[in-house]
């Protein structure tokens, strides 16, 4: 078998996962090549698509050119056509193997009440493959011309059940096809288009970061929500069988693939992962155990305080009092959301009361979780740490009263400032199974 030479062509290109994906198919089926980025802008792209056509055996096209690149092909597969857009190009034919990726994920369509969240390239396969399910389609675009015309296109087709998205409906199944809450852009979450029902699913083309943002928050919720990964490797795999048809593809070793992508896409574009709530929320357990689970480091924000500081908290506050350790508290932490590579980091309990330890978090690349728990259940787990300043006092009822107006006082910034609410009042094996949860692929 010859050596193949491939691609991915799109802008930005910065943080894609490509290349590692399609080198460990290669690896997996045999296939002698080579897989580079191209980043290509809009304005260049008349300028390079004839030369890659030429001199590479195909490439892969993403955002902003799957439409763009149809006048540069001699022909199209039928599902191009179909679809209105290519993802794949070999020679001067182009495919779409987006659809391989997105059936792959099992997302439930069919006679579902489906809402699709954009109008590009990717959007215009899940939107006839909705339909071709039978689902009752909505669609929305933040340029409502592109949704309508896009339904227009669906109904050219023969598609009769595909409409604009209308605010507040309840949908089954909510499809994104908007590049909303893509790296480096992690906060960001979909719209507020429609209302996802119990027990339904929500599928995000975005794969890095894995999850994204929007995908926890339903999985908090305890809704099904499936990340881009699957799609993204099997889509690759899908390209590579047209590039090299006499290649061995076998699954077993295909899908060991998976599990690396989303290890080496974190070690590529680095989280922190950060927990935020009152004291005995679990904030010090759980986060331990998340790092041992994903075997990357976990801080104590206070421990590290008291390292450098040399002294016991409480002592802080007796000598210096609490501004000066907030202001230790707010050095420490931006130190800390600087370093490189993932982490797990707890925070202290006082931590947001702080508004630029609220406006780091924000610019850094972290997802914060709330630990929610009861006052009741806090109690029951602080209640004999005479340790804490809060609960020095001078009886149980005084220390329980205090502890309940801290953490009313404190809770509203906690649920405004997190990424992800989790409830957390259950035991620690519960509540870190919960979290394992919102990170899978």
């Amino acid at each position: 078998m010859s050596a193949i030479k491939a691609g991915l062509i799109g802008y930005p290109l910065g943080h894609s996962m490509s290349p590692y994906i399609h080198e460990r198919i290669m690896e997996a089926s045999g296939i002698f090549g080579k897989y580079e980025l191209y980043e290509i802008s809009p304005e260049e792209l008349p300028k390079y698509a004839p030369i890659l056509m030429k001199e590479l055996t195909g490439f892969n096209v993403t955002i902003p050119h799957k439409v763009a690149i149809l006048p540069f092909l001699d022909d199209v597969a039928p599902m191009v056509k179909e679809y209105g857009a290519a993802n794949t190009v070999c020679g001067r034919i182009g495919y779409n193997t987006d659809v391989d990726g997105f059936l792959s994920c099992g997302v439930p369509m069919k006679d579902k009440k489906v809402l699709l969240l954009g109008a590009g390239g990717v959007a215009r396969m899940m939107a006839i493959e909705a339909l071709k399910a039978g689902a009752d389609l909505s669609i929305w675009a933040r340029s409502p011309e592109k949704a309508l015309v896009l339904i227009d296109e669906c109904k050219e087709k023969g598609y009769e059940k595909v409409k604009p998205a209308e605010s507040g409906l309840v949908y089954d199944t909510i499809l994104n096809g908007t590049p909303c809450g893509m790296w480096p852009k992690v906060h960001d979450v979909i719209p507020d288009a429609g209302i996802l029902a119990e027990g339904g699913t929500f599928f995000d083309t975005i794969y890095n970061p894995c999850p994204t943002k929007t995908c926890m928050q339903y999985r908090a919720e305890g809704k099904n929500a499936i990340s881009g990964l699957k799609m993204l490797l099997n889509q690759a795999i899908a390209a590579e069988k047209i590039w090299a048809p006499d290649a061995h593809f076998d699954d077993k070793r295909l899908s060991e693939i998976l599990p690396d992508v989303r290890k080496k896409l974190w070690e590529k574009n680095p989280m922190k992962m950060i927990f935020t709530g009152f004291m005995g929320a679990g904030k010090t357990t759980i986060g331990r155990m998340t790092a041992n689970y994903f075997k990357i480091p976990f801080i104590d924000l206070d421990d590290k305080i008291v390292e450098v500081a040399g002294c016991p908290i409480r002592e802080i506050f007796e000598k210096d009092g609490e501004e000066t350790f907030r202001r230790m508290e707010h050095e420490i932490l931006k130190r800390e959301l600087e370093q490189p590579g993932s982490a797990v980091i707890s925070l202290g309990g006082g931590v947001l009361t702080n508004e630029k330890n609220e406006a780091l978090l924000k610019e850094s690349k972290s997802v914060l979780i709330y630990l929610k728990a009861k006052p009741e259940v806090i109690w029951e787990r602080v209640k004999h740490d005479r340790s804490r300043p809060l609960l020095d006092a001078k009886d149980a009822d005084t220390a329980y009263k205090n502890m309940v107006a801290r953490l009313e006082s404190r809770e509203p910034t906690y649920e405004r400032a997190a990424d992800v609410v989790l409830e957390a009042n259950e035991n620690a094996e519960v509540i870190f199974a919960n979290v394992t949860k919102l990170f899978e692929t």
